[in-house]
Formats: C-alpha cells, structure tokens, sequence
C-alpha cells in the first residue's frame, strides 16, 4: 500500500488497467491532434484553389520571374510550399511525441509501479522544463535536483502530486512517473549526468525549498 492510500499494483506497469488506459488516451490524443492539422492542412489549400479558380481571392495572378528572367513563380503557389514546409514540422512533432509515448510504454512494460511519498516543485530555473524533487519514503530524504520537460503543452500544475506518485524504473536513468493510480505517465532520462524528467510540462507556483537542503 502507498502513502497516498492507493495500492501499488503487483504486477509491472503496464498490467495495471488505469496505468494502460492512461497511455493508450495520451497516445490517441496526439493522434487526433495530427489528424486536425492534416483537415485542416487540405482544407485550407484546397479553399484556397478553389477561390483562386474563381477569381476570388486572385493569388495566381501575382507573379514573379525568376533569377535572370529564369522560370516563374505566384503567390498561390508560394503559399502553398510554405504550409506544405509547416505541416512537414507538425508531423515530426506529433511523430515525435508519438516516439516519447512508445519510451515510456517500454519502460511500463518492464518495470512496476512504486510508491514515492512526495513531489516537490522547485522555483523555475533556466530549463526547458519545471524543477521538481522527489522523497521515495515518509520522512525521508528529498533527491537531488530533476527537471520535468513537456510532451505536451504546458497546463496548470497538478498539485496533487505533493501528496504523493507512482515511479516505475530506474530513478538514475530512466523512469516513468504519474499520479497513484496510473495517470498520465511521465518519462525520467538521465542526460548529460544530470537526471532530467521529460513529462507533460505544467505549471504552478512552486513550494520553497527546504532549509539546509543543497
């Protein structure tokens, strides 16, 4: 049994129902978010040919010749290369966070969950991410200093991880962190010596630091 009153599941991770569908919800909503971008993508470049075909909006007719006269270009196809080029960046973002939810199902897969007493919030820092600590044991000691980096936009922070999470993995490499009763995982890395918690980025007012802690 945890701290937090919810039992630590037996088994690894992954085994645990609410851990998998925690997983598999975070997996589909970055594929739904890829799938709009792509709607969105076709239908704006298809809106826009077709008011172009009618004369509408007229972009065709801007045109320019090349270097030295050298073929030709418009404004309906300009823009229609720069928002192929920023789909191109949406698809390895979403291919990206797809890759970072596959880490984690890994290491879910392998290890089991346990329970850590606290999550401590640390004043921001220059960090792509947020400062965190950790204490694996009532009145125990809080770890070095981690820092949390986002999978997905930045929201609020959940305090409810102060009061206790689950860790899965190895805590000087890599991990998986999440709220007892498998929320949302979190992926822990180590990077360059230093441990680095790669998760869904949130923020909030972070609590002060212990006195006499380094």
């Amino acid at each position: 049994m945890s701290s937090t009153g919810q039992p630590v599941p037996d088994t690894v991770a992954f085994e645990d129902a609410g851990t998998r569908s925690a997983w598999v919800a975070e997996r589909r909503r970055v594929r739904i978010c890829l799938a709009l971008w792509t709607v969105l993508w076709l239908g704006g470049l298809i809106a826009l040919s077709v008011l172009d075909g009618y004369g509408v909006i007229g972009l065709s007719d801007v045109k320019w010749s090349g270097r030295r006269g050298r073929g030709a270009g418009n404004l309906l196809g300009f823009i229609g290369g720069m928002s192929l080029l920023g789909y191109f960046f949406v698809i390895c973002y979403h291919v990206m966070l797809l890759r970072f939810l596959k880490r984690i199902r890994r290491v879910l897969e392998a290890h089991p969950w346990r329970p850590v007493s606290a999550v401590q919030r640390l004043p921001r820092k220059k960090d792509v991410g947020v400062p965190v600590r950790l204490r694996m044991e009532d009145g125990g000691e809080w770890t070095r200093d981690l820092s949390t980096r986002g999978a997905r936009p930045r929201r609020q922070w959940p305090e409810a991880l102060e009061q206790g999470a689950w860790h899965a993995g190895d805590l000087e490499r890599t991990g998986v962190l999440a709220l007892p009763g498998g929320g949302r995982p979190m992926e822990i890395s180590v990077r360059g010596g230093v441990i680095v918690y790669a998760a869904r980025a949130d923020r909030g007012s972070a609590p002060d630091r212990p006195r006499g802690s380094a």
